[in-house]
């Protein structure tokens, strides 16, 4: 995605509040067509973000992946 798309998807209310925290917070684009043209992966910022990781095994949120996860093996809920 470009940097605007990136910008919105990571929550940045700016364009230009992404790119100074490339390189930090966020990772450099996987592609540089050009000095304007930059591609990030979603991956990649979903990584950066802790976007993916389930770190929490208790609470609802762990009890909906249960039951999202026995609909999905075919077992009854």
């Amino acid at each position: 995605m470009t940097a605007d798309v990136a910008a919105g998807y990571c929550g940045e209310k700016h364009v230009e509040d992404f790119l100074e925290r490339v390189g930090t917070t966020y990772p450099k684009p996987r592609i540089v067509d050009s000095t304007r043209r930059k591609f990030w992966y979603r991956d990649d910022l979903d990584k950066a973000m802790n976007l993916g990781t389930v770190t929490a095994t208790s609470g609802l949120g762990a009890k909906f992946r249960d039951k999202i996860r026995e609909k999905r093996n075919g077992s009854a809920a």
